[in-house]
């Protein structure tokens, strides 16, 4: 139980700091991505990276607490953004990362389960990135499609199916590529001390 309170706090935590980034890159709108101010999805959508990261990391503890964050992300932070129906197609979104996993597993495209805590290399990030990948066009079909659904929408549009998926991989790849270039400086500055294989 304990084990479940301390993941739950971590991923909660982590995906809120997503959304709370990406919401005020999307009211600087530095690229100038969305100048007219119509809502066509992200094009880098950070939640996404604590999805998919919080997943690999801590399976299926992690999912109740990416829930919450789903739903309290957006009325949080800017509520006008979502659409009506958010709350059960944040399941779909969810659903997208645990069946990317499980589909990448089984095909046996990469050995072993994800995990920093393994010695980096490109097997962990290949696997990584398939799952990032195959997990944003997934989430891109099923998340406009119960939208459409509940918002009695007649047809998906193809233009924002494709920027939900690419916005949830520039937005998983900027996570991922952070959280490197982070970890990365802490361990040449010898702030974190990585054990040698000997020693375990």
């Amino acid at each position: 139980m304990a084990h479940f309170i301390k993941v739950s706090i971590t991923v909660y935590v982590f995906s809120m700091f997503c959304y709370s980034v990406w919401y005020f890159l999307q009211v600087l709108d530095i690229a100038n991505l969305n100048p007219n101010g119509e809502w066509l999805g992200s094009l880098c959508y950070l939640p996404h990276g604590s999805r998919v990261l919080m997943f690999c990391f801590f399976r299926y503890y992690s999912l109740p607490a990416l829930y919450l964050a789903e739903i309290t992300g957006p009325s949080l932070i800017n509520h006008q953004d979502y659409m009506t129906g958010w709350s059960i197609a944040a399941i779909a979104s969810l659903f997208s990362v645990v069946a990317a996993v499980e589909l990448v597993k089984w095909t046996r495209a990469t050995p072993g389960f994800f995990s920093f805590f393994k010695q980096v290399n490109f097997e962990n990030y290949k696997f990584l990135y398939l799952v990032i990948i195959v997990s944003s066009l997934m989430n891109g079909l099923f998340v406009n499609l119960i939208l459409s659904i509940i918002n009695s929408i007649n047809s998906i549009s193809v233009i924002t199916v494709f920027r939900f998926a690419v916005g949830d991989f520039l937005g998983a790849s900027a996570v991922i590529a952070a959280l490197w270039v982070i970890f990365r400086t802490l361990k040449d500055t010898r702030l974190i001390i990585e054990p040698n294989i000997e020693d375990k």
